[in-house]
């Protein structure tokens, strides 16, 4: 028996899409994949330090799947903890940038790494209650078109706002052009955390009976084997196979930035040109993928695969022929990633839903993420390490070659049509 009417309220597509939209800007203008990155050369900071931030992120991410996942199932409000996580994830930007004020690069590299774990850590807290919030709330089309319009119309904001803030600042020191960007940023993440306050939750709560057990505490060790647990199922099993191979792929966009950082962070231009390509790559994403989607999921990743495999060669041809470049090469090369890797995102996500098992989505998104994030800290760091010791060039060919091997997996894995069902 439930309180509450199973029939969410239809406000609550409008006010999930604006809120959505919000967020989109909030993290394109902070986003730890390429803004935060390039920033972190700018200020001179080692290049094993600038692609180990990627590990230290997914370090966060991996300690809310394993340990928070089960809480945050049974938790059963989930709107003011997403609004409180956007507060917490601006304020974890403002942090930084107070400190890399102080010019001390030590201090600041210190709060470059509190501020990607941190990131990490509350981005996946937000991202569990997202799943199980839109999987109540919004039906599997309506899911398809909110993440469409939130990537369009996002993209699309934080062109203009980039812009403008270019325009306003481009007569002062680097520094102070960056801050206003991450300002904007922090803004953002302030009001999508208000505007999700609006929507009407339904909020599950089963009669107290006389006599109830109380809930029993979970053991440590219950955190591993609920991961272990889900490879009883054949539908996790085949999600895996596809899915590790994208571990990789999903490493191009920052990888590609830190490229583009190494040789461009000096310029005027560059963080700007950085973040008009990702945003316009949000923007082509929208209309794009969600034509090629709404038919076949494995479409869409397998082209998004080979895109990032294409790209990567021209860069590297560019890089070791030593052929003079201005920043629109690499503007372009991420651009084309971020349509590429934002497609993949969206269509394994949507087709996690279509798979996934109503009373599984929270678990059994927690262990696919779990041992997705183990392997993404242990390759973002060797790649990191590969990148200080020889150059960033080496790590774009490893994930050239990934990204052909997972081209090929998606398509041997994933059904072309989201409406037939997936074979055990």
């Amino acid at each position: 028996m439930t309180d509450i009417s199973t029939t969410p309220p239809k406000r609550n597509f409008p006010v999930l899409t604006g809120q959505s939209i919000l967020s989109q800007v909030a993290w394109t203008l902070g986003s730890p994949s390429v803004v935060l990155p390039f920033l972190a050369v700018s200020l001179e900071l080692p290049m094993f330090i600038a692609g180990a931030l990627v590990s230290v992120r997914m370090v966060g991410s991996m300690i809310s799947d394993v340990f928070l996942a089960q809480p945050i199932a049974a938790r059963e409000s989930k709107k003011r903890g997403i609004a409180i996580s956007e507060v917490a994830i601006g304020a974890c930007l403002i942090m930084a940038v107070v400190v890399a004020a102080t010019g001390i690069v030590p201090a600041i590299a210190l709060a470059f790494v509190a501020a990607f774990f941190l990131i990490g850590l509350i981005e996946e807290i937000q991202s569990l209650m997202m799943t199980d919030l839109l999987g109540e709330h919004v039906q599997s089309k309506s899911r398809m078109i909110m993440n469409y319009l939130q990537l369009g119309v996002g993209g699309l904001g934080a062109i203009g706002l980039v812009l403008l803030v270019h325009e306003v600042t481009k007569e002062n020191p680097p520094f102070s052009r960056h801050s206003a960007v991450i300002a904007v940023s922090v803004t953002f993440f302030v009001l999508s955390g208000l505007s999700i306050l609006a929507m009407s939750e339904a909020v599950h709560r089963p009669e107290n009976k006389d006599g109830a057990q109380p809930v029993r505490k979970r053991k440590l060790i219950e955190n591993f084997t609920d991961i272990v647990a889900m490879f009883d199922q054949a539908w996790f099993r085949r999600y895996m196979v596809m899915r590790m191979p994208l571990v990789v792929v999903s490493l191009s966009v920052p990888f590609f930035a830190l490229i583009a950082a190494e040789a461009h962070h000096t310029s005027a231009k560059g963080l700007t040109a950085m973040i008009v390509s990702s945003a316009s790559g949000y923007l082509v994403s929208a209309p794009l993928w969600q034509l090629v989607n709404m038919k076949s999921h494995r479409a869409v990743m397998v082209t998004g695969n080979l895109m990032v495999a294409l790209t990567g060669a021209v860069l590297l041809t560019v890089h070791f022929l030593g052929i003079d470049h201005a920043v629109h090469l690499h503007a372009i090369a991420l651009f084309i990633v971020t349509v590429a890797v934002t497609g993949i995102s969206s269509a394994r996500r949507l087709y996690f839903w279509d798979v996934a098992p109503k009373d599984q989505r929270v678990k059994g998104a927690a262990a696919i993420k779990s041992i997705c994030r183990i392997s993404a800290v242990l390759i973002s760091a060797a790649l990191a390490g590969v990148a200080h010791m020889h150059e960033v060039a080496w790590a774009v060919a490893f994930i050239v070659l990934v990204s052909l091997f997972a081209a090929i997996a998606c398509y041997r894995i994933v059904v072309p049509n989201t409406k037939e069902p997936v074979p055990s």
